[in-house]
C-alpha cells in the first residue's frame, strides 16, 4: 500500500488531472445546488448520457473521415453541440408535446443511452473507451482540458454571479417570479445550458459517473446540514473539490479506478451527512431541554 507521502512525492504526476478534477467538483457542486432546488436530477442523468453519446459519435466519425478531416470532428465539440441541443430540447417547454416534460427527458435518457452502447461496438477504440466515458480514467487528461475546464468553469460561476438572484427566485417559484414579469425563459435556458457546457466539457475529460456524482451528491450533502441558501451553496462547492481530491488520493492509495474513487468517496460523505444531520438534531434537542 502506498503512503500519503509517496502520493505527494509523485504529485507531478496527478497535478493536471486533480486540476481538472477539483474545478469540475468546485463548478458541479454549484450548479448541483439548483439541480436539487428545482429538483430536476433526472435532466442531469438525461443530459450526462447525451454528452457521453457526444464523445461516442465523435470517434465514430474520425473512422470514417480522412485524417486531414478527422481532425476537425474534436469530441470537445460534438459533446458541447449535442449537450447544448438536448439541453434547450429540455428547456423549452413546447405546448405540442403529446407528453410531459419528464417524458421527453426520459426519451432523450433512453435514445442517448441506446445510441451510446450501440455505437461502441462501431469505434476502433470499442469497448475500453465506451467504459471511460461512462465510468471515468481522469488519470490522464489532455493540455487542453488543464486550460478549458477550469476557464469554463471560471465563466460560469461568473455568469451564475451575476444572475444569482434572479436565477435563485426562479429555482425557489417559477410560478410567483412569471407573475413578476421574470424572464423565466431565458432564466432556464442560462442554467441549462451552463449545466450543460460543463457536464460535456468534465464528461470528456472524467467520464459520466463521477461527474454525475459530483454534479448530484455534494449538494444533497449541504442540504441535509445548512438551511441558508448562500451557505449551502458555498458547502456544495467545498464538498465537490474535497471529494475530487479524495477520489484521486484514494485511487492511488488502493490502486481503484479513478472515476469510480471519485463518485464513492462522494457518496461517503453523502452518507456521513446523515450521521452529522443526527447529530445536530440530537444537540438541538438537548440545548432546546436545557
Amino acid at each position: 500500500m502506498h503512503t500519503f507521502h509517496e502520493f505527494l512525492s509523485s504529485f507531478h504526476l496527478w497535478r493536471d488531472p486533480i486540476i481538472v478534477a477539483a474545478f469540475t467538483g468546485g463548478i458541479c457542486g454549484f450548479l448541483g445546488v439548483y439541480i436539487i432546488l428545482r429538483r430536476i436530477v433526472f435532466v442531469s442523468v438525461a443530459l450526462t448520457q447525451v454528452s457521453s453519446f457526444g464523445v461516442i459519435l465523435a470517434f465514430y466519425l474520425q473512422t470514417l473521415t480522412l485524417n486531414s478531416v478527422s481532425l476537425l470532428v474534436d469530441p470537445f465539440i460534438f459533446s458541447v453541440v449535442i449537450t447544448t441541443i438536448a439541453a434547450l430540447f429540455f428547456a423549452l417547454k413546447k405546448s405540442y408535446f403529446p407528453v410531459s416534460q419528464e417524458a421527453m427527458i426520459g426519451f432523450g435518457f433512453i435514445v442517448a443511452s441506446a445510441l451510446l452502447l450501440i455505437m461502441s461496438g462501431w469505434v476502433d477504440e470499442g469497448i475500453h473507451e465506451v467504459q471511460n466515458v461512462l465510468f471515468g480514467s481522469a488519470v490522464v487528461v489532455e493540455p487542453l482540458e488543464v486550460f478549458l475546464i477550469p476557464l469554463n468553469a471560471i465563466l460560469v460561476f461568473i455568469i451564475h454571479v451575476i444572475l444569482f438572484k434572479d436565477l435563485l427566485f426562479v429555482s425557489y417559484d417559477t410560478e410567483l417570479a412569471k407573475l413578476y414579469n421574470y424572464p423565466v425563459v431565458l432564466l432556464n435556458v442560462v442554467l441549462y445550458l451552463t449545466i450543460a457546457v460543463v457536464l460535456a466539457l468534465s464528461t470528456r475529460a472524467m467520464g459520466a459517473l463521477p461527474v454525475f456524482a459530483l454534479l448530484i451528491l455534494p449538494a444533497m450533502f449541504s442540504f441535509q446540514l445548512l438551511e441558508n441558501i448562500k451557505a449551502i451553496f458555498v458547502l456544495s462547492v467545498l464538498i465537490g473539490v474535497i471529494s475530487a481530491i479524495l477520489g484521486y488520493y484514494f485511487s492511488f492509495e488502493l490502486s481503484l479506478p479513478t472515476g469510480a474513487s471519485i463518485a464513492f468517496c462522494c457518496s461517503l460523505l453523502f452518507l456521513i451527512s446523515f450521521i452529522l444531520r443526527e447529530i445536530k438534531i440530537f444537540l438541538l434537542s438537548l440545548f432546546r431541554n436545557i
